[in-house]
């Protein structure tokens, strides 16, 4: 029987390091990709020997120029039969919106939407091959909601949800199934800790770690599931936000984002 791969972008740490234990723990093969570095080998060796499952590390840098077209190519070199694709590389970055570095703009924009919407394209052909095929897409809470002092952030997880969203109708009658995870708070390094900690204590209400979102992600994805949010406080939020009349839905994220940043900042 032809082996089948989940492959997984920004694998080496945080909530994609997690759900690559998710898929291993349940027996699946995992090709990780990340930045070439030491976290990522050390990633690879400790999942492929505590799971026994085959793991096999693509260290590259997602933005340069037609890398998704190389790891796409990787895979089929070297015969990995992909039947899971989860888009999870990504970063935010939350200020006041012209204190922030054009460039790093640039590459957010470029690896949270040019990056998976490529890869999923080179994939596609070969996801329709399988007899039953996967795509996770990794947004945030702030792709189903706009949130002031995180305005390219937001957006780029809003184009997330939205391609994903219309892709999974596009594929309704082909094997692929097409899901959105869209966590809250994850805390996945010490910038992250301390956003948090600046939003009040009331953060710890919907605050998460990656070892708690992957099984509820991985979950909902076998499940077929369109909107993926862990958390049952995070689902009451979205329904309220869903609800509230625009202006002061808007109101509420403002005061919401604007603790994410320095108070001497705002």
């Amino acid at each position: 029987m032809e082996k089948k791969f989940t492959l997984i972008t920004g694998a080496s740490m945080g909530i994609g390091r997690a759900l690559a234990e998710e898929c291993a723990q349940r027996g699946r093969n995992i090709l990780m990709v990340a930045l070439e570095g030491p976290e990522l080998q050390t990633a690879a060796t400790e999942i492929a020997q505590k799971y026994q499952v085959e793991v096999h590390p693509l260290g590259i840098d997602l933005t340069a120029p037609d890398a998704p077209l190389q790891v796409y190519n990787w895979s089929q070199e070297n015969g990995y039969s992909v039947d899971m694709l989860i888009n999870n590389a990504g970063f935010g970055k939350g200020d006041i919106m012209e204190r922030v570095p054009l460039v790093v703009y640039q590459t957010m924009l470029r690896l949270n939407n040019q990056v998976p919407f490529e890869l999923t394209y080179h994939f596609l052909p070969h996801l329709k091959q399988q007899k039953q095929a996967y795509i996770l897409n990794t947004s945030s809470m702030e792709g189903l909601m706009p949130m002031p002092f995180k305005a390219a952030y937001t957006s780029t997880k809003h184009f997330v949800t939205a391609f994903s969203l219309s892709l999974r109708e596009e594929l309704a009658d082909t094997s692929i199934s097409v899901s959105t995870l869209c966590p809250g708070p994850v805390v996945t390094n010490e910038d992250g800790l301390k956003r948090i900690q600046r939003s009040g204590p009331k953060a710890k209400l919907v605050v998460m770690f990656p070892h708690q979102v992957a099984p509820i992600a991985i979950n909902g994805l076998l499940r077929g599931k369109r909107i993926i949010i862990p958390g049952v406080v995070n689902q009451i939020m979205i329904l309220l936000n869903n609800v509230l009349p625009l202006a002061l839905r808007m109101r509420m994220l403002r005061k919401i984002g604007s603790a994410i940043i320095p108070k001497k900042e705002v």
